[in-house]
């Protein structure tokens, strides 16, 4: 990963629902450059936490700084990516793409030049009038990736972005998801509740405990770059990676 400084942190957070304790003095922090997997149990808060990183969830106490700033409202240097696609399916997948674009300003002459790149870095030329009833669920996926992308925003917020597709489409984008990285590299957080895509993705995984979250174990992922998920699966640390993620999980999860 070499020398990096602290991108994102996120310092004594503090969320409640109805009276229910979600976090309560959450912190860590995230390197510039660094794709961060978070793995917990269901309903410890992890999409509350990203929410709060992104600006669109308030937290009751503490703060969240990107690049020493303390974030309190969406910014345009982060992007977000949310398990169901969010597509507009009145849109082409051009249109879908380009939406942020416009929305930005941009002009459109380089509207399209970065619809068309992206399209392409995803792997989706030749799809570009096509509505999202007309793609099947993976493709839908790559269409929210390549929006995101067409940002070129500094920070990836990813929540559980896979999670509702089959295990071999799954499986397919992240290795898609890893091409993509190694040529286009950003910070990113990525939740998910799969060790193994955890460990495939992240240079660290954090285990979060059950609610009211808080950081279980800090786990860095010694497998080098580039990657693709058989040959992480295939690497000598990675029963030993799991091993370790699982240990943390399993008492809470049962």
């Amino acid at each position: 990963m070499g020398n990096r400084s602290g991108l994102i942190q996120v310092e004594k957070a503090v969320k409640s629902f109805a009276g229910v304790r979600v976090l309560d003095g959450l912190g860590l922090e995230v390197a510039d450059g660094e794709t961060l997997c978070i793995l917990g149990p269901s309903g410890c808060g992890k999409t509350t936490l990203l929410r709060s990183m992104h600006g669109l969830l308030p937290l009751d106490a503490g703060r969240v700084l990107i690049d020493g700033a303390a974030v309190e409202r969406p910014r345009r240097d982060v992007a977000m990516v949310f398990q169901h696609f969010g597509l507009f399916p009145w849109k082409t997948v051009a249109a879908n793409v380009s939406y942020g674009l416009e929305l930005a300003g941009l002009r459109d002459p380089e509207r399209r030049e970065r619809t068309r790149r992206y399209i392409e870095l995803v792997g989706l030329g030749g799809f570009e009038k096509s509505y999202p009833y007309q793609l099947s669920g993976g493709m839908q996926q790559r269409v929210g990736l390549a929006r995101a992308l067409a940002m070129e925003p500094r920070v990836f917020l990813m929540d559980e972005p896979f999670g509702s597709l089959d295990a071999q489409t799954r499986e397919l984008l992240q290795d898609e998801l890893l091409r993509i990285w190694q040529r286009v590299p950003r910070t990113m957080v990525f939740i998910t509740h799969s060790i193994d895509e955890a460990i495939a993705l992240g240079d660290r995984v954090v285990v979060l405990s059950p609610r009211p979250a808080s950081v279980r174990d800090v786990i860095q992922v010694d497998i080098p770059r580039p990657r693709t998920v058989e040959g992480v699966i295939e690497h000598d640390s990675f029963v030993r990676l799991r091993e370790r993620c699982w240990r943390q999980l399993r008492s809470r999860v049962a």
